[in-house]
């Protein structure tokens, strides 16, 4: 049993160290997609302060080739992305590839099954609350258009006609899922596939769109404008700037918010939902995929930075600050974090260079208290 590194940073107040996503946006947070990095072997840091969390353990790390994990569907299962064999290939460049399709994946009986097939590659798969539909797009590079599958019968409906930027989408409800076109318009569309504009934003970059307590949370324009939309009222307000991410907690109370410092420079910080600051968890030259845990008690995410020992995967507690080194090797993911439904496994995706090629692994990272 491998003790977690970390480092100890007072009280909620104390400076602390942290990056941006594909799906984060991406992904961020939903976060982010980066460029492939050679594999390497994981290192792992061991604890050498004392702590009032010293009890906290990382178990393992088990590493998932030639899949793209997303999310949770259960705690023994994950949705995951992945090339579909059996379909057609197209020649790229003179190199044959298969659609990227959508799969389950069980962990512990590790099998996959099939959830949407087809002859294009899908992608950016998010699950309603109630774990009873998946949105995802049908992907052409950065753009898409956006389905509703509905995961008991298999039927998949398109979420209106227009096509927008992959990876930006969050669930307002189990009925009805919220994104952004290409107009710029914050979109609502309900299980049957019918659409509402929101908001007109009047910005082509809309990004970064989350949801928390029937607000729509969504970044517009260069200067990382974050804009907050109540669903039951109406009403638009611009929280802050020179925002990248925003990830709301769970219970609806604060925000973690990826803030730009200086050009190379970013900040983790927690907000109340006036966007004022109350305390800082990290910083680095970008910070990726930032999660919160399921009762809010912790964040995971990711740092790159030219310190290695500011670098990697980590975790935060959210009431002290303190911060948790699992890995100086996972500071590039391809998407948001992702906590288990128990709160004891960290999803992690990751794009490698392999002989000459790129592919993803996945890794389910196991901790203990």
């Amino acid at each position: 049993m491998i003790n977690w590194r970390k480092a100890a940073f007072g009280a909620l107040g104390a400076a602390v160290l942290l990056t941006t996503v594909a799906c984060g946006n991406t992904t961020e947070p939903s976060g982010n997609t980066q460029g492939a990095k050679p594999a390497t072997d994981i290192t792992v840091k061991d604890n050498t302060n004392t702590s009032v969390y010293q009890n906290f353990k990382l178990e393992k790390i088990d590493k998932l080739s030639n899949m793209r994990g997303i999310a949770w569907l259960n705690g023994d299962s994950i949705v995951t992305d992945k090339e579909n064999t059996s379909m057609k290939p197209v020649s790229v460049e003179g190199e044959e590839r298969y659609p990227h399709n959508l799969y389950m994946y069980d962990l512990t009986k590790g099998t996959d099954t099939l959830l949407k097939e087809s002859e294009v590659n899908l992608g950016a798969p998010q699950i309603s609350p109630d774990g009873q539909h998946l949105f995802y797009w049908e992907t052409e590079e950065t753009t898409g258009w956006p389905f509703i599958l509905n995961l008991q019968s298999g039927e998949a409906i398109a979420a209106g006609k227009q096509d927008g930027f992959i990876q930006e989408g969050a669930w307002l409800d189990n009925e009805h899922v919220v994104f952004s076109n290409m107009k710029g318009e914050l979109v609502s569309a309900a299980l049957d596939g019918t659409t509402k504009v929101l908001v007109e934003t009047g910005n082509f970059n809309v990004r970064s769109i989350k949801v928390s307590n029937n607000v729509i949370y969504y970044i517009t324009g260069e200067d990382g404008q974050l804009n907050a939309y109540d669903a039951k009222t109406g009403e638009v307000r611009q929280v802050l700037k020179s925002v990248e991410w925003v990830i709301p907690s769970n219970d609806g109370t604060r925000l973690a918010i990826v803030k730009r410092t200086a050009d190379t420079k970013r900040a983790l910080v927690l907000t109340d939902l006036e966007g004022n600051e109350k305390a800082t968890l990290a910083r680095g030259t970008q910070i990726f995929g930032t999660s919160w845990s399921g009762d809010d008690s912790k964040i995971a995410y990711t740092i790159q930075s030219d310190n290695n020992n500011e670098k990697g995967l980590f975790v935060s507690n959210t009431e002290s600050a303190e911060q948790f080194q699992l890995s100086a090797d996972m500071d590039e993911v391809a998407d948001a974090l992702a906590w288990s439904p128990q709160g004891n496994k960290i999803l992690l995706s990751q794009s490698v260079m392999e002989n000459e090629k790129v592919h993803f692994v996945t890794s389910i990272i196991t901790i203990s208290e």
